[in-house]
């Protein structure tokens, strides 16, 4: 770890910031980043429908991928993982149990979850990404991660069902269920 990503994570852990906003390091800097009744409602109802249709697995959220790659450990909205690996005292995951992440698309993120983020869990070989843009009332899903970039792309819209691999079994998330702002 350098000196700067050292920093980051000292000055991510002594400031407080409310409820209602995330703080985030992107490329800007560390921004604090409000979160819309949208963005919290879709994320809480994508985590419960992991919670009913992938059993042995539980969902999860507010939690940072490790390893830092090139200083950055991002923080998906959501994943699942399975029972028998969650760590209780813990705030990480390690991105080899990730089988696939969630992001919210929130006004300030769009870039950064279109263009930034797919590289980063390709990276990382996490099997699949998924965007849910709330702003356009759309969802992509990125896998076959090689070489840094995802292979293979669906997109579709709200109302759809979209299957999600996860290890031996497929996540079906009812994407109508989803809120656009």
């Amino acid at each position: 770890m350098t000196i700067a990503e050292g920093w980051v994570e000292l000055v991510q852990d002594r400031i407080e910031v409310p409820r209602s906003a995330r703080l985030r390091l992107t490329e800007n800097g560390l921004t604090v980043v409000p979160v819309t009744f949208a963005h919290r409602t879709t994320q809480r109802r994508i985590e419960n429908q992991i919670e009913q249709r992938l059993p042995g697995w539980v969902a999860t959220s507010e939690f940072s991928v490790v390893p830092p790659r090139e200083g950055y450990k991002p923080e998906p909205d959501a994943t699942a993982i399975p029972v028998d690996l969650v760590q209780t005292d813990r705030s990480d995951i390690s991105e080899e149990l990730l089988p696939f992440v969630v992001e919210v698309v929130s006004p300030e993120s769009r870039n950064r979850d279109y263009n930034t983020k797919p590289s980063h869990y390709a990276l990382r070989g996490i099997p699949a990404y998924l965007i849910v843009d709330v702003l356009s009332a759309r969802w992509t899903l990125l896998t076959r991660p090689e070489d840094g970039e995802y292979q293979h792309e669906e997109s579709g819209v709200f109302g759809d069902q979209i299957a999600i691999p996860v290890a031996d079994q497929t996540l079906t998330l009812d994407s109508s269920e989803f809120v656009r702002i």
